[in-house]
């Protein structure tokens, strides 16, 4: 008689999406956090990092189906339409304001992630050493 083993999909699939998660966190702590800042910057007011959070967890869904449902040039300027309002309504600014958050972002979110991997190659490499010195 032979028997046969039943495949094990759960474990494989638990992995995925237990990877999933800890990823997607890591991308809403980032991003909130790049959004946090550039709202201080920007916004004449104190905002909060759970405001930032807030951008960033529903801004990600809400411009993620936006391009997914119209995956053209409409579809990206109704996401970036999206992403301007919920920085309006979190930060409670105008729409110069919330231009000037998306602007920052970018700028703030390039910063860091040139000196995140400036440090990584540091790290990695070290600093070059000099002959004779």
């Amino acid at each position: 008689m032979v028997a046969f083993a039943a495949p094990s999909f759960g474990t494989g699939l638990i992995s995925v999406l237990i990877g999933f998660l800890i990823v997607f966190i890591i991308y809403l702590l980032v991003i909130g956090f790049v959004l946090w800042l550039a709202g201080e910057i920007v916004v004449g007011r104190r905002v909060t990092f759970g405001e930032a959070l807030g951008i960033a967890g529903v801004g990600t869904f809400l411009v993620g189906a936006t391009i997914a449902f119209l995956p053209s040039l409409i579809g990206i300027l109704l996401g970036l339409l999206v992403f301007l309002l919920l920085v309006k309504h979190y930060f409670k600014t105008g729409w110069l304001g919330a231009l000037g958050v998306g602007i920052m972002a970018i700028v703030v979110g390039v910063v860091i992630f040139f000196l995140l991997g400036a440090l990584a190659f540091t790290a990695l490499f070290g600093f070059p050493s000099i002959p004779g010195l």
